[in-house]
């Protein structure tokens, strides 16, 4: 009979500690993905992870993996980002950008595409292009002028040609602000 109750006790513990090392937690500004397994989504799809907001979730071990997301606001510089203004002279701007990950269910889906297990500099180095391409394209519209007296309605257009580009990868532009325009 203590045999029992003992044998009882220590399966107890054992199950105990198995939950508690594969119950994964993330704070508020992080978003868990946990892949591995088919689930059903609400709208009738089957996707191969789970999104886990803000809290935490038990990870089968052996079946699922556990990454987490951050959705903190990410600063880009860009310093000395070169374009041709529309009067074919050369426009020489200091640039910051900050972007974070939306926390929609589509948006973080996105973004565990382009962004899962990769650094805070290789999100950078994923995004500034795409933020380099809508400066040259809109400083291109504008003359040297133009760029360089009205810098905060340069950097308004940016974000608003920006925005879509980076919808596509989950992304929301926060604010883009030129420090500096003058012609290189």
């Amino acid at each position: 009979m203590i045999f029992a109750a003992a044998s009882l006790v220590l399966v107890l513990i054992v199950f105990i500690g198995i939950w508690s090392s594969r119950f994964v937690k993330v704070g508020p500004n992080q978003v868990l993905i946990v892949s591995g397994r088919k689930i059903q989504l609400p709208d009738g799809r089957f996707a191969g992870f789970r999104i886990v907001k803000g809290g935490g979730t038990f990870v089968f071990p052996v079946i699922e993996r556990a990454d987490v997301l951050s959705l903190e606001v990410t600063t880009i510089e860009m310093s000395r980002a070169k374009a041709q203004a529309a009067g074919g002279r050369a426009v020489e701007a200091d640039c910051v950008a900050q972007v974070k990950i939306n926390s929609d269910d589509v948006s973080i889906a996105a973004a565990a595409e382009y962004f899962l297990s990769k650094s805070q500099t290789e999100i950078k180095n994923i995004v500034r292009p795409v933020l380099e391409k809508h400066l040259s394209s809109v400083l291109g519209n504008l003359s040297v002028e133009e760029a360089t007296q009205n810098p905060a309605a340069c950097a308004a257009r940016v974000q608003t040609a920006a925005a879509v580009d980076l919808g596509k990868m989950g992304l929301s532009m926060i604010s883009f602000s030129i420090r500096n325009a003058h012609t290189a």
